[in-house]
C-alpha cells in the first residue's frame, strides 16, 4: 500500500465498502477487495494509535 494520508485510506476504504455492496461484482473480486480493505484497516489502526500516544505525551507532558 502507498504510503497516503489517513484520509486517503478512508476514502479508498469506503470505495471498497461501496463496491463489495454491489452485488455483479465476481466473488474473485470481492476476495481481493476484502483483502485490500483489511490491510486498509491495519493500517488505519496504526495511525490511530500512533495518535492516541501522541495526545497521551502530550497530555502527559503538560500535567
Amino acid at each position: 500500500m502507498e504510503n497516503n494520508s489517513f484520509e486517503e485510506k478512508m476514502k479508498k476504504l469506503n470505495e471498497i465498502v461501496e463496491k463489495l455492496s454491489d452485488e455483479s461484482v465476481s466473488l474473485n473480486d470481492s476476495l481481493n477487495l476484502y483483502v485490500e480493505g483489511k490491510e486498509l484497516i491495519k493500517e488505519l489502526f496504526k495511525y490511530i494509535n500512533e495518535a492516541k500516544e501522541k495526545v497521551q505525551e502530550i497530555d502527559k507532558n503538560t500535567n
